[in-house]
């Protein structure tokens, strides 16, 4: 039975399905920024998107794949590239797009959710998470192939890996300030090692 918030609310382009699911993942980002990972139960989410909790069951088998569906959401909305001439081009926006993200409050709380996914030994999900990145960053690496500019075969996680690893030790290992200078360097590195020259 729905909610008067759940029959009430505007609709979005994509109809019913689309509303919920926005509704759902803004609710997910809310809490933890609000209260970190635990303040995610889909007990609270339901009520602060406003619908029944059983629609939460319906949709994920637990609380995790509850949160990789929105951090792969918000991944389309801030990582996926926008193709340009050039593969070091997308690589280097790409790159801007993750520093931008980790320097949101959101960033501290994607590494916990990440430590959470690791400390679950046995679990697929590290690499459900990591497969469904590599699926949204499939376009930036199709493309430069389709140029010519890396090689069919290219190990595309080990690439991507390379060139994000090092955001990751810098900002919060580290504590340093990430520029675009530093991305640059990352960029020409990646190059250097991969690029058909």
């Amino acid at each position: 039975m729905s909610t008067s918030v759940e029959k009430d609310v505007v609709r979005r382009p994509g109809g019913r399905t689309a509303d919920i699911t926005g509704r759902v993942h803004a609710a997910v980002i809310e809490l933890v920024l609000e209260g970190g990972l635990e303040a995610c139960t889909f007990s609270s989410v339901a009520e602060r998107a406003g619908i029944e909790r059983s629609t939460l069951y319906r949709r994920y088998p637990d609380r995790l794949e509850l949160m990789i569906d929105t951090w792969m959401a918000r991944g389309e909305e801030v990582i996926v590239p926008v193709l340009g001439h050039s593969f070091a081009a997308d690589l280097r926006s790409v790159l801007r797009k993750i520093v931008a993200l980790l320097e949101t409050p959101l960033g501290p709380a994607l590494l916990t959710f990440a430590a959470e996914l690791r400390a679950r030994s046995g679990s697929d999900y590290p690499r459900t998470f990591f497969d469904r990145r590599m699926e949204q960053l499939a376009p930036m690496f199709d493309a430069a192939i389709a140029r010519g500019e890396l090689d069919p075969d290219v190990d595309r996680e080990a690439l991507f890996s390379f060139a994000a690893g090092p955001l990751y030790f810098r900002m919060f290992i580290a504590a340093r300030r990430t520029d675009d200078a530093f991305i640059d360097r990352i960029v020409d590195n990646i190059c250097r090692l991969y690029c058909v020259q």
